[in-house]
């Protein structure tokens, strides 16, 4: 565990249902970068049930080129010996670079605003094997879209979101496609509510969900693997200065899944550390 602890804050990782500086670590929520902004993340995705535990890692960084649309890229790592069914909410081995557009930005009042964010994402095989039933697919490139819209104050944020992610096929074999939902409140208490020089803290309430269809393996759907699970769990958000530490974990609270094919998944468990290089460029998050 040491060893995949080091490794973790010695990679730097982003994705579009990953932490943002200022946003929940499992769901979808709506901050980008600011104009020349450079965020880099790195932390640790656990998924743990009945055939093992599934660690997820990885690097990548996002740039804001205005302080609307932020470009980011996503290199992760798979370790550990757990089978699950397939999950965008939680990293897998696949590469992906995308782009997030916040289109609507309306400030209500002073420290009050309503936000909405687009994303779109281009992802690839990455050289690591798959585990389970999705190991003996043959892997083609995807796409994934995301919407989220929300509120946010200087002590309470609300977002709700969605995710849309489909597979093109190779030799006859697709991975399934994928509809994830989120819903996070979040609340920044007055006595840890402190300058840029000081530690700041939130916790949030995720709510995620998702929904796969049939895994397609030689031109067939194989027989049960359509799975839809509903999660929930708190997580706590720490910055100081330009950095940001967040850790959060989630239990199942409906699933429907067959345990023949992918177990029982039990647990899932996150670690996200964020550095962000300001520039001279400044713009409300």
């Amino acid at each position: 565990m040491k060893r995949l602890l080091f490794l973790a804050y010695a990679l730097a990782w982003s994705s579009t249902a990953f932490a943002t500086d200022h946003g929940p670590v499992f769901g979808y929520a709506t901050p980008v970068n600011s104009q020349g902004e450079v965020a880099c993340d790195t932390g640790i995705y656990g998924r743990n049930g009945s055939r093992g535990t599934q660690l997820s890692t990885g690097t990548g960084c996002s740039y804001g080129f205005t302080p609307h649309f932020t470009v980011n890229a996503f290199l992760p790592a798979t370790f550990g010996s757990g089978s699950q069914a397939e999950s965008r909410i939680v990293a897998g081995s696949e590469w992906s670079a995308g782009t997030q557009w916040r289109f609507l930005h309306s400030v209500t009042s002073v420290g009050k605003r309503l936000e909405s964010t687009a994303g779109v994402a281009i992802i690839v095989p990455g050289p690591q094997a798959d585990s389970g039933l999705l190991a003996n697919l043959h892997r083609a490139p995807g796409v994934a879209g995301t919407l989220a819209t929300g509120y946010a104050s200087r002590s309470q944020y609300a977002w709700v979101g969605g995710g849309y992610t489909r597979f093109a096929e190779a030799a006859h074999d697709r991975r399934p496609d994928t509809i994830s939902w989120s819903g996070v409140y979040g609340y920044r208490p007055a006595k840890l509510r402190r300058g840029y020089d000081q530690w700041d803290y939130r916790g949030f309430a995720e709510l995620t969900g998702e929904h796969t269809g049939g895994v397609r393996s030689s031109g067939a759907v194989v027989p049960k693997s359509s799975t839809t699970t509903v999660w929930l769990g708190p997580s706590v958000l720490a910055i100081f200065k330009n950095i940001a530490i967040e850790g959060g974990v989630q239990a199942p609270i409906h699933r429907d899944v067959s345990d023949s094919l992918y177990g029982r998944e039990r647990i899932r468990f996150a670690i996200n550390l964020s550095y962000l290089k300001f520039s001279s460029h400044t713009s409300s998050h």
